[in-house]
Formats: C-alpha cells, structure tokens, sequence
C-alpha cells in the first residue's frame, strides 16, 4: 500500500498562507474535496499531496490577477 502523506486544513492553510475560511471556500467551489478521517467522535479534514497541489496553482493564479473560476477551471484543464 502507497505511503499517502496527508496535510490538516491548519497546515494547507500556513503553507499557502490563506484562511482557514478561504481553504473552505474552495473546499465548497469544489476545487478540491478533502478526505474525512473519524478520530475518537471528531472527524477532520486531511487533505493529500495532490489536493495540495491543486490548491497551490489555484493560489499561484490568483495572484497572478485569475478570478477563481478562471482559476479552477485553468487548472482542472491541465490535469484531464
């Protein structure tokens, strides 16, 4: 079995330096869909290399002046 490393929304969040409620944001545009993971009776988010890497382009356009939409969709061409 692959050796998947898995990154929490605190995390994503500091590398990409955006908020919480941004990540969330995407997270709801469907950028990306992070994997559920049930400890004791929480669950949280943990999102894989390749979520963030998504999320990285996502970031690099908009600060290139990319809308979210044009964003997303720039970067969902790339990788079909």
């Amino acid at each position: 079995m692959k050796n998947v490393q898995w990154l929490s929304s605190s995390e994503v969040r500091e590398k990409l330096n955006i908020s919480l409620r941004q990540l969330y944001y995407w997270e709801l545009k469907g950028i990306v869909a992070p994997r559920a993971i049930t400890m004791g009776s929480r669950e949280f988010k943990r999102y894989s290399m390749t979520d963030f890497s998504t999320l990285q382009r996502v970031k690099a356009l908009l600060d290139e002046g990319f809308t979210l939409e044009s964003a997303a969709k720039q970067v969902q061409t790339s990788v079909e």
